[in-house]
């Protein structure tokens, strides 16, 4: 009884569908229709995650440089050419650095070998000038060059030295023409070995100059952010060659 209550359920349904209703749907249809279901419902595979590692100085070259600063730069190199370009990074300063102890050898050596010239012909004329024999020689006791003499030999022996050779005033004071001449050039070799020495001096100032100019051209476009645009930096440079007149300085000026 109960099958065929059933049975009769089932046909009214049937007779009873409209044509709105789904189409009936296969077997296969409905299994692939639940596999699409489960797939999206499925959580998400996890996705490794590589962490990003801070800059170094291998990745950045130039972070290191572009934040020195340019007035220390130059006061390196004012103090000693090519410690402010390693200062910088830059590798240009061993020449600099070579340089200047060329300049430092080259000046020892020639000032030594002057000094010791020089040493050479003030024992010479000790040795063949005679203040005695001058001043009986020409009868100039008591005149204006015997006074001008005698006021260099105790006062101003550089002078009194080159006096007695160079000039003819005192050229009886020689026991042999011969020995004066010598003396003229053993004193001609002393002034050239320190002539020579003073032209290292003037490299090794020319040095400072160039590198202390080049250091800041490195460092000028990575120096604005710290000297800022209303930050000026000047050099002042006086020099006379072979001479003590000699001054550099610079000066750092802001406007407000």
């Amino acid at each position: 009884m109960l099958l065929s209550a059933l049975g009769l359920l089932l046909a009214a349904g049937a007779a009873s569908a409209s044509s709105l209703d789904y189409p009936s749907l296969s077997t296969g249809e409905i299994l692939l229709a639940q596999r699409s279901i489960a797939d999206s419902s499925a959580p998400a595979p996890a996705v490794e995650r590589i962490p990003l590692e801070a800059p170094t100085a291998m990745s950045a070259p130039h972070s290191v440089d572009r934040h020195r600063s340019p007035a220390r730069a130059a006061l390196m190199n004012l103090v000693l050419p090519g410690l402010g370009h390693l200062y910088a990074g830059n590798k240009r300063g061993l020449i600099n650095l070579g340089m200047e102890g060329a300049s430092w050898v080259t000046y020892l050596y020639y000032s030594d070998r002057g000094s010791s010239k020089e040493d050479q012909f003030e024992a010479h004329a000790d040795d063949h000038w005679d203040y005695d024999r001058w001043v009986t020689g020409c009868g100039c006791a008591g005149s204006p060059e015997d006074s001008l003499i005698q006021y260099f030999h105790s006062n101003n022996k550089q002078h009194y030295y080159e006096d007695i050779v160079k000039l003819g005033t005192y050229a009886q004071g020689w026991d042999d023409p011969a020995n004066r001449n010598f003396n003229r050039g053993i004193r001609n070799d002393s002034n050239n070995f320190k002539k020579n020495a003073r032209y290292a001096v003037v490299g090794g100032f020319v040095n400072r100059i160039v590198s202390t100019v080049d250091v800041l051209r490195i460092l000028k476009n990575r120096s604005n952010a710290l000297l800022g645009d209303d930050t000026q930096m000047r050099l002042h440079l006086r020099t006379k060659p072979f001479s003590t007149e000699n001054s550099l300085g610079f000066t750092i000026t802001k406007r407000l």
